[in-house]
């Protein structure tokens, strides 16, 4: 899909406004209750996405590589500041790609987990092509919760893809309890790191988190913190509640600093930014 030069400036002008100095993520994430859903990959490739994306761009930024952020089951609103700021900090420019409101919803609750929403990543690398800022020949992948298992299965969607991510970030993942990549099968070539607490209670509650330790072989490498709980990324801390049963969220600085080295060694190999 490439945008002729009107509706790439006026996209860039909607996309002004999004710009964001500071912003914060989703409060939870909890996980996916209720019916399933048809299969949803690629449905966003169109002006709902471009009015859905957010858009942090580092300063004085000319073809800037990329990060692409796929939100979890709460949905969200704003790139997420710690990674945001961090990735600016590097040169780097943060989009949060709005799955949820793009198709008219606010989040993901009573959805199933075949509805899927992975493909949206290339739909919004179309959408960004034409921004002077980005270079969408240099992107990576990042997914938190059910956007970290929208992360891990996304490589099927970018088959006959000009250009591959240059990793696969997916921070405490696995809807409904499974913790499957495709990504080794559909591109060798491109690494994936799996971050999880160790004290994640809803990891724990469905085997999550063995299921993603289980995956560590070959390109895919698996990162556990001590004392960390799901959304240790996140400024935001509380609970929520399945069946009865109540799970914890809460930042863990620790576990944020340590994911970030593992993020920035990563990125500063492919692309030469800042450690």
């Amino acid at each position: 899909m490439k945008l002729s030069a009107v509706r790439a400036r006026a996209l860039r002008a909607l996309f002004g406004a999004l710009l964001l100095a500071g912003c914060q993520t989703a409060a939870s994430d909890p996980p996916v209750t209720g019916a399933q859903g048809p299969t949803a990959q690629g449905a966003a490739a169109n002006a709902g996405l471009a009015s859905a994306l957010q858009v942090a761009l580092p300063p004085g930024a000319s073809k800037a590589p990329v990060v692409l952020m796929l939100e979890g089951t709460g949905g969200s609103n704003r790139v997420p500041p710690n990674w945001a700021a961090f990735l600016n900090a590097r040169g780097i420019a943060a989009v949060q790609i709005r799955s949820a409101a793009a198709r008219g919803r606010t989040n993901w609750f009573g959805t199933g987990c075949e509805l899927r929403y992975g493909g949206d990543v290339r739909a919004a690398l179309a959408v960004l092509a034409d921004w002077p800022e980005i270079d969408v020949s240099r992107f990576a992948i990042m997914g938190f919760s059910r956007g970290g298992t929208e992360a891990m299965g996304a490589g099927r969607t970018f088959a006959g893809a000009a250009q591959m991510p240059a990793a696969v970030f997916a921070f405490y993942p696995g809807c409904g309890g499974q913790c499957v990549t495709d990504w080794p099968l559909a591109a060798a070539q491109v690494p994936v790191h799996i971050f999880y607490g160790a004290a994640d209670m809803w990891g724990a509650y469905q085997g999550t988190r063995g299921a993603c330790r289980a995956q560590a072989r070959g390109t895919v490498a698996y990162h556990e913190y001590v004392g960390a709980h799901h959304g240790f990324d996140s400024p935001s801390q509380g609970t929520f509640e399945v069946a009865g049963s109540r799970f914890r969220y809460e930042p863990n600085q620790a576990a944020l600093e340590a994911a970030q080295a593992v993020v920035a060694e990563t990125l500063a190999r492919q692309w030469g930014t800042p450690h």
